[in-house]
């Protein structure tokens, strides 16, 4: 059974294997993020897919996202686990966001992705290019609800 929550107990062993998996990807430990936005009610807020109490996949809504801009809250390290890939699991996750902006009571999402027509399909619009200086194409999306 599929379910999505979102992370609420420093104690959960999911923390640390949420920052095992985004280690290599982002280059730092984001243990204490996880647990200070728990403490405090603050972001990150840290939403994690399981199928039968297993871990599968996760995204964030941070403040910002290695971004330069005023806009916020940011859709964030969206990841599913690599033996979980192209079996539906990132369409369930991603489809999941609406509800969440909901149960946070966000208006507006943003992110910035190199995928091109990948949120699109989501119902989220492209708003301008983000450029990191780092050569890589990205463009800044938004999701109203």
């Amino acid at each position: 059974m599929l379910t999505t929550n979102i992370l609420n107990d420093i104690n959960s062993s999911y923390i640390k294997e949420i920052s095992n998996n985004l280690k290599p990807l982002i280059g730092k430990d984001i243990t204490s993020d996880i647990i200070s936005g728990i403490n405090n009610n603050t972001y990150p807020k840290t939403i994690i897919l399981l199928k039968n109490n297993e871990l599968i996949g996760f995204y964030q809504i941070t403040d910002h996202d290695n971004d330069s801009t005023l806009y916020t809250p940011w859709l964030a390290n969206v990841f599913i686990k690599k033996e979980y890939r192209n079996q539906g699991y990132g369409r369930f996750l991603i489809e999941s966001i609406p509800n969440y902006m909901n149960k946070l009571n966000i208006n507006t999402l943003y992110l910035h992705t190199r995928h091109q027509n990948l949120y699109e399909k989501f119902d989220w619009h492209l708003l301008e290019p983000l450029d990191l200086h780092d050569g890589i194409k990205r463009n800044i999306y938004k999701l109203k609800k």
